[in-house]
């Protein structure tokens, strides 16, 4: 069985939820606990209306009340809601699919400094989605937010210069984003690079240091990896 680097089509992804949302331990929510969330949201607290729209989508699984929720919180410039938000048109989750909508969202989110959003909108920049296509600032977009720590980012560079897919192919640029990836605990990106060792793309064949990438993939979540790991 071989490894097979993929290149993503979008990263609609909306990010995952980093801090427990106290009152609803455990995923319960009580009605009255609800109840004082969609009070403090109304209010204009727009990290509460955030909340709130990660607990429905991810919780409850109710995009469609998640918008309006992340609505509210983006138009008080709360850059993580934006993202949300346009993740769900991106997707056409809860909401009618709106790539030009979706871009604009990432794109004031990224102008916040959302690195997050800002990998989205270079996904739609290199590809053409939403926006025009535009090379050198999808690549830029994907560099910053890469050089912020967004390990998908640096994984997802990686990929777009093995593939050669909207840029002209460099895998040897490619594993150099793909180890840095990798160095930021990316599974999937280790994969990746022991693939290209295995293979000789972009670096001298060396199979003892696939074999360590890929066991270091493994160790990280990726099952492909473990099943190319020598018994």
């Amino acid at each position: 069985m071989r490894l097979i680097i993929s290149s993503k089509k979008f990263r609609h992804i909306a990010r995952a939820v980093t801090a427990a949302f106290l009152i609803f331990a455990s995923g319960a929510c009580a009605a009255s606990d609800r109840n004082k969330l969609e009070a403090q949201c109304n209010s204009g607290a727009p990290e509460v209306c955030y909340k709130l729209g990660t607990y429905l989508e991810y919780e409850a699984h109710d995009a469609s009340a998640a918008l309006p929720r992340y609505a509210m919180a983006c138009d008080k410039n709360f850059a993580y809601a934006c993202t949300n938000l346009g993740s769900l048109y991106g997707r056409g989750a809860g909401t009618a699919l709106d790539y030009s909508k979706a871009a604009a969202l990432y794109r004031k989110a990224c102008n916040a400094q959302d690195m997050v959003a800002c990998a989205n909108l270079a996904d739609f920049l290199l590809r053409g989605i939403g926006v025009p296509r535009d090379t050198v600032a999808g690549l830029t977009l994907y560099r910053q937010s890469c050089g912020a720590g967004d390990m998908v980012a640096c994984r997802d560079l990686g990929i777009v210069y093995v593939s050669g897919k909207n840029v002209v192919a460099d895998p040897a640029l490619g594993a150099t984003w793909l180890r840095k990836a990798c160095d930021l605990s990316s599974a999937q990106a280790c994969g990746d690079l022991a693939h290209l060792y295995h293979t000789g793309t972009g670096v001298q064949k060396d199979i003892a240091t696939a074999q360590r990438f890929y066991e270091i993939s493994c160790r990280g979540g990726y099952r492909q990896a473990c099943q190319m790991i020598r018994k």
